[in-house]
């Protein structure tokens, strides 16, 4: 293969220098600038090491804001204004939680870099490593995923919680025993059945040819959680020249060193270090492209690479060895943090 030179017009081939001496590794070489490969993607490393966690401070407590009252028609007297403390407190809590968590923040996807994420918050996040970029593959997706699930309503448990609510609405004691007596009734017989049912096996079917009806659960679709999101990757490279060759061999790397721990004795016990997390932007010429997501720092959790294709074909050797002619990388990554509708308004 004859040595060529790489695009020596883009300013992010791989002798360029980011702002805080990191290199940054291309492919191809004039991705960013070529109109037909002015869209990328950019991966960086950050290292995370440990750090001393401090108790989050409480918010401080606000004076009691005071009001005047009549307590005759010649004399007042001060009492605590509740309602209007009680506002004042409430702004005090917001303004003191927004401040501690752009402090605590490593980089989240918050305001202020402020993070739901323990790691983010509580870790030292450093930038380390290269700077990767690779062209756009074909098409990149994303899935945002909402837990839901069915749960059982149980007669019982329905009729108990009917008599607590009346109870915090100060409704009759005996109206509540009435409505829970009269719901709760036929749940004890069935409950009966269903005991009765563990321990004679058929007892339950025989009550129901006998009414006539089966018991059925009532259920209800429940909201549980956001699901974190995943984001994969396939890259193939074929090298145009050794430099090329040499930055596919260093961006392999890359991602391998990245998503490894590394093993730490500690007295009689055997520690790992937490692997590195990678912070991704789909790029257009040297800015952000806001038409596509933001992806928030993640994990990278696999990485598959396959040297060669349908024949396994080398360049001409060097010292190292004979770099592949093909090389095939495939990236999954997870988020660390869950992205709720503020994120998802902010470009997430």
């Amino acid at each position: 293969m004859k040595k060529q030179p790489s695009s020596a017009s883009s300013p992010l081939n791989a002798n360029y220098k980011s702002a805080d001496g990191s290199k940054i590794l291309m492919y191809p070489s004039d991705v960013g600038i070529n109109v037909q490969q002015a869209s990328f993607i950019l991966f960086a490393r950050h290292s995370v090491s440990g750090a001393k966690v401090k108790p989050q401070k409480k918010a401080p407590k606000v004076k009691p804001i005071m009001k005047n009252v009549e307590v005759d028609d010649d004399e007042t007297h001060q009492v605590i204004d509740t309602k209007a403390t009680k506002a004042a407190q409430d702004k005090s809590d917001i303004n003191h939680e927004a401040k501690e968590g752009n402090v605590a923040g490593r980089g989240g996807a918050n305001k202020g870099g402020a993070s739901t994420a323990l790691l983010l918050q509580k870790q030292n996040i450093k930038r380390t490593g290269a700077f990767i970029g690779l062209y756009m593959p074909p098409s990149v997706n994303v899935s945002y995923s909402m837990d839901y699930s069915e749960a059982e309503i149980g007669v019982m448990g329905e009729a108990l919680y009917g008599m607590f609510k009346d109870y915090q609405n100060n409704t009759s004691s005996e109206d509540s025993m009435n409505k829970a007596g009269a719901t709760l009734s036929p749940a004890l017989v069935n409950m009966g059945v269903g005991i009765i049912d563990k321990v004679l096996p058929g007892a339950k079917d025989l009550a129901a040819i006998e009414r006539g009806t089966i018991i059925t659960p009532r259920t209800e679709m429940m909201f549980r959680g956001i699901g974190r999101r995943e984001f994969s990757f396939t890259f193939t490279f074929i090298p145009k020249d050794d430099t090329e060759s040499e930055i596919v061999h260093e961006i392999v790397q890359e991602f391998k060193e990245g998503m490894s721990p590394s093993f730490k004795v500690a007295g009689s016990t055997r520690e790992m270090t937490i692997p590195d997390v990678f912070s991704i932007q789909y790029m257009h010429m040297s800015g952000q492209n806001q038409y596509i997501n933001k992806i928030g720092k993640c994990y990278l959790k696999t990485m598959e690479v396959t040297y060669g294709g349908d024949k396994f074909v080398t360049y001409n050797p060097t010292p190292k060895g004979a770099p592949p002619q093909k090389t095939n990388i495939t990236l999954a990554f997870q988020e660390l943090e869950v992205m709720d509708r503020a994120n998802i308004k902010d470009g997430y």
